[in-house]
């Protein structure tokens, strides 16, 4: 009889997708887990990703991608900056770990045109279903 209130919990908290985090409230990434694209760049641009807050996924790592290589490892409500030439660029995101955390697809991603002096920010958000992607944000 006790486990069907623990049932009825965590299926509750199973149907929560996260929350975005304004980048004014994020935290950044400690240096040691951002490990791409942070050079000054002349004449280049700027993307910053923010991963949301939330229980879904909350417990693993949230790899960064930056055309396929692999660039920061963020906690929910965590920031990184990444300099970058202007051009075409592919923004993705998977989570990293065992069990739960390595259920999700291996990377999903978004594109990114930067023009010089040009900044684009994105989230990673996960859903209800626990699903990982890399989406434009204005926050």
């Amino acid at each position: 009889m006790k486990t069907f209130p623990l049932a009825v919990g965590l299926a509750l908290l199973a149907g929560c997708a996260t929350s975005p985090v304004p980048l004014n409230e994020a935290e950044q990434a400690p240096a040691s887990r951002v490990t791409g694209y942070q050079a000054d760049l002349s004449g280049g641009g700027q993307i910053i990703v923010t991963r949301d807050s939330g229980f879904p996924g909350g417990g693993c790592y949230a790899t960064v991608f930056i055309n396929g290589e692999p660039v920061a490892r963020l906690s929910p409500k965590e920031k990184a900056y990444f300099n970058v030439p202007a051009g075409e660029w592919m923004v993705g995101a998977a989570l990293e770990g065992k069990a739960l955390c390595g259920l999700n697809a291996e990377r999903l991603e978004a594109e990114a045109l930067i023009k010089p002096g040009q900044t684009k920010r994105y989230r990673i958000y996960t859903s209800a279903d626990g699903d990982v992607s890399v989406k434009p944000a204005t926050f």
